[in-house]
């Protein structure tokens, strides 16, 4: 689970995001993003929505959002450090699963995630 400080709860953020819509897509995720002024060392934060059109079980989604969580713990930081400053300015990232998550293992998942990012932070 993220900290607190890390985690996008405000549905305001979430209407904003999704009107702007500034998003990137792979065959997994989609991406929605806000870039905003923020805390130069404070991490963007961050909300991962897996709907029910993916399982109708909440089990299974459960385990994507988990996938989705411990992938995104594992990257974040080597974003965060990199000289890039564009990644400083996002003020949050919404993870947005597609149906072909399903059949994904953790790995895809991870790669899918670095290689969306990587192209935000272009």
């Amino acid at each position: 689970m993220l900290p607190k400080s890390e985690r996008l709860k405000e549905r305001r953020l979430f209407t904003i995001a999704f009107k702007k819509k500034q998003r990137l897509s792979s065959k997994l995720l989609t991406l929605y993003y806000l870039y905003g002024k923020k805390d130069i060392n404070a991490l963007p934060k961050a909300a991962f929505v897996v709907g029910v059109s993916i399982s109708k079980k909440a089990n299974k989604r459960n385990l994507i959002k988990r996938r989705m969580r411990a992938a995104y713990r594992l990257i974040r930081k080597k974003f965060m450090n990199s000289k890039n400053n564009k990644f400083n300015t996002i003020l949050g990232l919404i993870w947005i699963a597609n149906t072909s998550i399903m059949d994904a293992t953790f790995e895809q998942v991870k790669a899918a995630q670095e290689e969306l990012l990587s192209r935000l932070t272009k």
